[in-house]
């Protein structure tokens, strides 16, 4: 506590002025936001997952994984996605995790689950799928996560009891004084946020970014949709478009470096077969990324 020293992440040194100033020039992730529409063309996606089924494979994959896939793949390669802004200071990110809202079932009173998942870059497509899906597939079937059960606590306690812990929990994050338990609790220390409002067939909105925790990038995925495209040689040709809206903190890099991320993510995503192949990255590539080695082989 009242160190650089975090849980989480390593202490960015010898940044540009320029990166040094800006938490102070906008001290929230809320002034701080860029939002970003993009469309991706999930027509060669669709067949890719029709083709898996018909071939008989027993790992489930859906084009909500594929997204999450593609974006572990990118992270690794632009390690700078992995920053965030924490008590004015910039950390490395030392794991590549999501978080995203599932339902135990698909009504309108289906209890919601918050899950939280950190991935190795050098998980297979069938192995990240396999582990995605067999962790919601647990949490449906009934298993509690640390989140809920912290949840579930600070939410019975009485008003000023439950704004002092949040300001206490602040507090601590702010001074590097909050452990590394109650951070792998709470759902705001993401690498990336995802909503898939997708899967209940509405359209994907521009989020807003939490304050609490340094989670810097909001990702909302909206569904698909037919849309006729008319051909150079006046053919008309039917593909399948999917919207999603990105809220990042400008702070962590530039425009410029996450719209790049971002058309790498899209052309993975509508390029699946892509992802099949292994991830192979130098020992330099490998220490920018900077994650624990427990990390590196959670596969």
């Amino acid at each position: 506590m009242y160190t650089k020293k975090r849980p989480d992440g390593t202490y960015i040194k010898n940044l540009h002025f320029l990166n040094q100033l800006m938490p102070y020039i906008m001290p929230t992730r809320s002034e701080a936001v860029i939002y970003s529409e993009i469309e991706f063309d999930v027509t060669n996606t669709f067949k890719y997952l029709h083709k898996r089924r018909r071939d008989g494979s027993d790992v489930k994959i859906t084009l909500f994984y594929i997204i999450l896939y593609a974006a572990v793949r990118v992270i690794a390669q632009r390690p700078a996605l992995n920053r965030f802004v924490s008590g004015f200071r910039y950390y490395q990110r030392n794991r590549i995790s999501f978080n995203f809202i599932a339902k135990r079932d698909m009504t309108d009173d289906g209890e919601e689950i918050n899950v939280t998942m950190s991935f190795s870059p050098f998980l297979t497509l069938d192995g990240f799928c396999k582990k995605l899906h067999g962790y919601i597939l647990s949490l449906k079937e009934g298993k509690t996560t640390s989140t809920e059960k912290v949840n579930s606590i600070v939410a019975h306690l009485p008003r000023f009891l439950i704004k002092f812990v949040v300001w206490f929990i602040k507090y601590l994050d702010y001074h590097n004084g909050l452990p590394k338990a109650a951070i792998d609790s709470l759902p705001f220390y993401s690498t990336v946020f995802f909503t898939n409002v997708g899967s209940i067939g509405i359209d994907a909105p521009f989020h807003h970014n939490f304050e609490m925790g340094n989670c810097g990038i909001f990702c909302a995925i909206g569904r698909s949709k037919k849309e006729n495209i008319l051909n150079s040689d006046g053919t008309i040709q039917t593909r399948d478009k999917v919207i999603l809206r990105f809220s990042y903190d400008d702070r962590i890099m530039d425009g410029v470096y996450c719209a790049r991320a971002i058309d790498i993510v899209r052309d993975l995503v509508e390029n699946p077969e892509k992802l099949e192949i292994p991830l192979e990255l130098t020992e330099e590539q490998t220490a920018d990324l900077g994650l624990l080695k427990s990390e590196l082989e959670n596969v």
